[in-house]
């Protein structure tokens, strides 16, 4: 079914072979945006390929990930990486990744990250009763443009009350941060951990291992983490309990050791989604604010060193349970927040849609909201400068991945 009537909302689409163009519109006040959508190719058709469930952006590289795709066994998933053609203006598929110990199941694709010359993907299923060892892939770019191989990282511990391998990753300046999700069950509560690996010479070492401090009555920790230069935040998801979850925060130190710095609590969400930009922290709680219809929450490192809150992002239309916060991305002046643009409670299909944020003069302002009238739409979110990917993952239809250039 489509939108009802009385909903404020205009979308106009106009079709070229790789191009969709999208008018966005507020909410309160009109603000007409023209942002320009480019559907990245995949030739995968299959329902419930899952492309689209994970997406990493860095400059003219991009890569998403299809953690349902059948590429070598049933479920076995694969990612694929893209080139921004200087030439053309177009994207190209630059390479398909596929595990090379594949195995049924594995959910390859299910998270990425891409940084210069080197992408990461993790193969990383929950097991329930039987043990599966997860892995993350470590690719790099030779200078023949290909994807090669380098390293399987696998969890260093045995311990499986940690929870899943590789339930997160990142990379910055050659490190590279993997979580465990840890045990949200009532029964078995157990925090998750941080694995961190650095390059020496041509291997990729372990040399740190993270836990937060405290008792799991702050969250879950592990999951959800971000990584920029010398900082990494890490969520303590509340999952199924009505209690608050927490933020942890640490920093590399001169002698390089991590320590914790900081911890943010009341995070109201029950899977919290976070971003890193130099030295501010955007926190989706999609289960506070207004109606519980969901917040952005704003944190920035002051002259001290502590982290303080700084600004609140709401959405313009409070819906209740709208889950305005499920997904995040910061870059700069730029935010992104994935929620429900309508009531999530009335007997039709409702959209996913991307708010954007701008801040000028030192606020924020919302600035209008992509939606291409899909409730996958939204999935997976990265941003780099003015250039969005946005995953639209779905186990009922094939996927799909957009680049999208914001004003």
């Amino acid at each position: 079914m489509g939108k009802p009537h009385g909903v404020q909302h205009l979308m106009r689409f106009k079709y070229s072979v790789k191009t969709l163009f999208i008018i966005l519109m507020g909410f309160l006040s009109v603000v007409v945006v023209n942002g320009q959508i480019t559907k990245l190719p995949y030739a995968d058709t299959t329902q419930g390929n899952y492309f689209g469930t994970s997406v990493a952006l860095d400059g003219n590289w991009a890569i998403v990930g299809a953690s349902g795709q059948n590429s070598c066994d049933t479920g076995s998933g694969a990612a694929y990486i893209y080139e921004l053609s200087d030439s053309t203006g177009y994207w190209r598929e630059s390479a398909q990744l596929t595990p090379d110990d594949c195995q049924p199941g594995l959910a390859f694709g299910r998270k990425v990250a891409l940084e210069g010359r080197i992408a990461l993907v993790s193969g990383s299923r929950e097991f329930f009763g039987n043990e599966r060892p997860n892995a993350v892939y470590v690719y790099e770019r030779n200078d023949d443009e290909q994807w090669l191989l380098t390293a399987r990282l696998k969890s260093p511990s045995t311990d499986q009350r940690e929870g899943a391998f590789g339930e997160d990753i990142e990379i910055a300046h050659d490190k590279i941060l993997i979580t465990t999700s840890g045990d949200p069950t009532p029964e078995n509560e157990r925090d998750g951990t941080v694995y961190l690996f650095q390059k020496d010479q041509h291997t990729w070492t372990l040399y740190d291992r993270l836990e937060a401090s405290g008792t799991t009555a702050r969250g879950i920790f592990g999951g959800n983490a971000t990584l920029f230069d010398n900082t990494l935040a890490v969520a303590s998801s509340s999952y199924f309990s009505r209690r608050s979850g927490s933020v942890f925060l640490f920093q590399l130190s001169e002698d390089g050791a991590w320590s914790e710095i900081a911890q943010l609590g009341g995070i109201q969400g029950f899977f919290i989604s976070l971003d890193l930009y130099d030295k501010e922290l955007i926190v989706g709680q999609s289960e506070a604010g207004p109606r519980e219809s969901g917040q952005a929450t704003l944190f920035a490192q002051d002259s001290t060193g502590a982290w303080q809150k700084t600004a609140t992002l709401l959405p313009p239309t409070p819906y209740r349970k709208g889950a305005f916060g499920t997904e995040v991305a910061l870059y700069k002046d730029r935010a992104l927040v994935v929620g429900y643009d309508e009531q999530l409670r009335l007997n039709y299909n409702v959209d996913r849609v991307v708010y954007i944020y701008r801040r000028q003069n030192g606020q924020w302002q919302y600035r209008g909201i992509l939606d291409i009238g899909n409730a996958s739409f939204g999935s997976a979110i990265d941003l780099n400068g003015n250039t969005a990917l946005i995953g639209a993952a779905s186990g009922s239809e094939p996927g799909n991945a957009y680049v999208i250039i914001i004003p």
